[in-house]
């Protein structure tokens, strides 16, 4: 199993819009305050995320994702100041993510196996090695800080995969079906009702979608759900070239001609999206029933005087993550 490649869909899964002030996830928020510890920087149920390991992600991010194609974004060409706080809004992401699995671990129970925790020491003590002073001395990890940084880390990546594991990946060819048509929407009634008597006298449908509707475009690819549930129950049982009648929808009324009711690539596709999407949703599902049951806070006034030190040219680790998944 490599944790490297496990992890990053960790970091990016679950759509949580950290700010200062709360943790957005779907349209539920969990507001921080500063009652975390002088030391610690976020805390979720009795879970406590130390300084120390959020200045450990933030020096690994920050050389990770701190340089595109050998181009130093660090440099005083670019702006460092919005650099820090998008690095620092994906550490704490990151690190949210992390502890919301392994808090669901707690729960259900699942650990590391023996081979899995020697797996973390071994990495440990190797990227405590790699570290310079500069570097130490920034994040004030020891070897044993950085072995539970990686238990932790290495619970998330397990708990990950056997939620992904869980879930269903069979998707029949029409809940993916991906259809093209003509579509013409317009806000007026009395608009709708004159396209109608149109498309009964035998108007044709192009002629009619391009010249009335009040959409960007009126030739469209679309899968279901796309549209409201009003249109996808009439559009989706329509046969190639049926015109349908006036769907009332959005505030207006749409009409629709099927030129392909499965466009076979398209469909394909679309089914790589359900399953990501199903696997979306269960990690959201997770995060929402947590924060239901445990209240989560943030030091903010410890957050937001983390900062890089000036001259910041000798902290250049980034191998955190890499390590772990070389020793799996």
């Amino acid at each position: 199993m490599k944790f490297y490649k496990k992890l990053l869909p960790i970091a990016f899964a679950i759509c949580l819009a950290v700010n200062f002030t709360g943790c957005t996830i779907g349209d539920k928020v969990v507001y921080f305050d500063t009652s975390s510890g002088y030391n610690t920087v976020f805390k979720i149920g009795d879970f406590k995320c130390s300084k120390k390991e959020a200045l450990v992600y933030l020096l690994n991010e920050k050389n990770i994702y701190g340089s595109v194609d050998g181009v130093n974004l660090w440099s005083e060409d670019y702006d460092t100041d919005t650099m820090t706080s998008s690095i620092k809004d994906l550490t704490m992401e990151h690190l949210t993510r992390v502890y919301i699995l392994n808090l669901y671990a707690s729960e259900q129970e699942i650990e590391l196996s023996e081979s899995e925790k020697n797996a973390c020491s071994d990495a440990a003590e190797e990227y405590y090695k790699s570290l310079n002073s500069a570097e130490k001395s920034f994040t004030k990890a020891k070897k044993k800080d950085i072995e539970k940084m990686y238990m932790r880390y290495a619970l998330a990546s397990k708990v990950y995969e056997e939620l992904m594991n869980s879930v269903d990946e069979e998707v029949s060819e029409d809940e993916a079906r991906v259809m093209e048509a003509f579509v013409l929407y317009v806000s007026d009634e009395s608009t709708a009702e004159t396209i109608q008597g149109m498309i009964d006298y035998g108007y044709t449908f192009e002629r009619l979608a391009s010249t009335y509707t009040e959409l960007d475009s009126y030739q469209v690819t679309f899968a279901r759900g796309e549209y409201p549930e009003e249109v996808d129950d009439v559009v989706f049982n329509l046969d190639t070239d049926e015109v349908s009648t006036a769907i009332a929808a959005d505030g207006g009324y749409y009409f629709f001609q099927c030129l392909d009711k499965y466009n076979e690539e398209l469909s394909e596709e679309n089914k790589t999206v359900i399953i990501e999407n199903r696997r979306k949703q269960v990690l959201e599902d997770i995060v929402s029933d947590l924060e239901d049951r445990y209240f989560s806070d943030m030091n903010t006034k410890l957050w937001e005087s983390i900062d890089f030190p000036e001259d910041s040219s000798e902290l250049t680790s980034a191998s955190f993550f890499e390590t772990l998944n070389n020793h799996f």
